[in-house]
């Protein structure tokens, strides 16, 4: 299983802009959490729409990001959206953000994901802590994750068991 495979390579830095390795680590993370995730009936129009995963301009490393591009899961392709910060994050399945964002910007993220269905993804430390969905979080010079079940069920994205086996699953938004 790749996501088991993803969980033993060893990160080396914090800024994926710095380390081709770990953008590459974190992509793939995020690639396979899509794969084990289900969204509410009608949040695509068709069995064979993409699955959109957005990203800001400099958050995650645009080669690695084009490793997956086009990749399928099941039927769908994924496509990857680099989008202006600050830009309407609705159109999108999955949404990756980073400690670059104000914290104004990420309490519109997280209550537009809640209404829309949008699977959020950050390595923005304590971000499954305060409502975000997955957390990704160093440990150990090893990336591993953290997933807030109740934000995720919230915002009506279902993850698989297989992935939550993987997983640090935090049930509480901490005020």
């Amino acid at each position: 299983m790749l996501l088991s495979a993803g969980l033993s390579i060893t990160a080396a830095r914090a800024d994926p802009a710095d380390d081709p390795k770990e953008a590459a680590v974190k992509v793939a993370f995020v690639y396979n959490f899509a794969k084990f995730a289900v969204w509410p009936e009608g949040r695509f129009r068709s069995a064979t729409d993409p699955v959109v995963l957005c990203t800001q301009r400099g958050d995650l490393d645009r080669s690695a990001l084009r490793t997956i591009d086009g990749r399928r899961i099941g039927d769908r392709p994924v496509r990857i959206e680099i989008i202006d910060p600050g830009a309407a994050v609705d159109a999108c399945h999955i949404f990756f953000a980073s400690g670059f964002m104000s914290d104004a910007a990420l309490r519109d993220v997280l209550a537009l994901a809640q209404r829309r269905a949008v699977l959020l993804v950050s390595d923005i430390p304590g971000f499954a802590g305060i409502g975000g969905h997955i957390g990704l979080v160093e440990d150990r010079k090893r990336l591993r994750f953290q997933v807030n079940l109740r934000a995720t069920t919230r915002a009506g994205v279902k993850l698989s068991s297989q992935l939550l086996q993987l997983a640090e699953v935090i049930d509480a938004v901490r005020n």
